[in-house]
């Protein structure tokens, strides 16, 4: 839905003009199919199926291209939004400074109350409410894109020596709603019933009707226009700064969001189809004049390479992915991205697709026999399963899907990291959020 990939709404000018001096990749895919799959190979050039899994924290025995930008001699400075990215699960690694950045809020108790729910679906509770001077709106689930702003924008300020900073943010997850529209007793009903109807949506499979499609849409343009403003804002701090002729900027998705392409809302992991995998990246050089579009297939495993190439910093043993810079600077051999591998990790859960710009292969370990073999050229939005017209192909994408899964294993530690133990506020998060029911 972004503007600067064709869509017809202005959702993003300030991506836009990250364009005037910049690269937009029109094919790329990311490794993993939802936060906990995806985040491990775009921060650390390696699979969330390698080191051990995902699921806990980053094992050690990872590359962490942060780290070596550390020993480069840049000021490193982390600020997350979601608790799967957190210091509990090592995301702080490789960051002289990081920051959780955690709601301070819960829902109230009138959810936990039996038939509270209900109560909450009601304006006439909110207006009552609001005459006692209390809001039950829900709780944030995560901390607003001008949180997210002010905190790099003060990380920046006391910053004087070369920086990589990483900002998460998450306003564009679902449940999309902002917290400055949550004022009227209508629209907070209406909130309340909205997370009561895509929960039974995901994990029911109710409908929705075309009206409850478009206000869904709809939020998440505004969530959308609203990250793109805070994005400007930074971007304007960097100008101020005196950091705009000397700053590359990536802005780019762990995974995309499913508006019921395949059935159902949001990003479910074993969701392995374009409308998820597909996602936006932009890679603004301030040196570069006009946009240079990349057609070819590329690689979120890529990014930290990338970067360290434009950098001149060593690369760590260890990463997976390649430079993108000889895309756009026409210098070097062709892209090690022909072959796009892309997964579902959850312990003895295990789905692989391999992506090519004329075929989707999708293996599942819980249904080897059920293959799924997609024409990308004439079959765009993966609705016909071809995986026994074409043997050949299916073979051929069968041993890489293994060759992967053999990479995965030798890379296992001698002692695989645990999933941490959550305090209840966390899992009521992740469970608000859809990753769990």
């Amino acid at each position: 839905m972004l503007s600067c990939y064709g869509y017809d709404r202005p959702t993003t000018p300030n991506l836009d003009r990250l364009l005037d001096s910049g690269v937009r990749f029109s094919q790329a895919i990311t490794g993993g199919s939802w936060t906990q799959a995806a985040f491990p190979v775009l921060l650390t050039s390696s699979y969330a199926s390698a080191y051990g899994g995902c699921l806990g924290p980053l094992a050690q025995e990872r590359p962490s291209p942060i780290e070596a930008l550390a020993r480069h001699d840049y000021a490193t400075g982390g600020f997350s939004t979601s608790p799967l990215l957190s210091e509990t699960y090592g995301y702080h690694r490789g960051f002289n400074h990081f920051v959780d950045l955690v709601p301070t809020e819960s829902d109230p108790p009138l959810r936990r109350i039996k038939g509270g729910q209900r109560l909450l679906w009601s304006p006439t509770t909110h207006y009552l409410s609001g005459m006692f001077g209390k809001r039950m709106r829900p709780a944030r689930l995560y901390r607003t894109a001008s949180e997210v702003t002010d905190s790099i924008c003060g990380w920046l300020n006391s910053t004087d020596t070369p920086f990589f900073v990483w900002g998460h943010y998450m306003d564009i997850h679902w449940p999309y709603h902002r917290e400055d529209m949550l004022v009227h007793p209508k629209d907070i009903a209406q909130a309340w019933r909205d997370l009561a109807h895509l929960h039974d949506v995901n994990w029911r499979e109710a409908s929705v009707t075309e009206a409850q499609r478009d206000r869904y849409v709809g939020l998440y343009e505004r969530a959308l226009q609203y990250t793109d403003a805070e994005i400007g804002r930074l971007l304007n701090h960097l100008d101020s700064l005196g950091h705009n002729s000397n700053t590359i900027v990536i802005v780019t998705s762990d995974h995309g969001e499913e508006f019921l392409e395949h059935g159902r809302w949001g990003h479910w992991e074993n969701n392995l189809y374009d409308e998820i995998l597909k996602v936006p990246m932009i890679i603004h050089l301030p040196r570069q004049s006009g946009e240079r579009v990349i057609h070819e297939q590329v690689r979120t495993l890529d990014i930290m390479p990338t970067i360290l190439a434009l950098c001149d910093c060593p690369a760590p043993a260890g990463i997976e992915g390649t430079s993108l810079v000889p895309l756009w600077t026409g210098s070097g051999a062709k892209h090690e991205s022909e072959q796009v591998i892309s997964e579902m990790w959850r312990d003895s859960w295990h789905i692989v697709a391999v992506r090519t710009e004329c075929f989707k292969y999708i293996w599942n370990n819980r249904e080897p026999d059920r293959l799924q073999l997609f024409d990308l050229q004439t079959d765009p939005a993966e609705q016909h399963n071809l995986w026994k017209q074409f043997p050949t192909q299916v073979k051929q994408f069968q041993t890489r899907v293994e060759e992967h899964l053999n990479r995965a294993a030798e890379t296992k530690p001698a002692s695989p990291t645990q999933e941490p133990e959550l305090d209840e506020e966390v899992v009521s998060r992740l469970r608000a959020l859809g990753y769990m029911e």
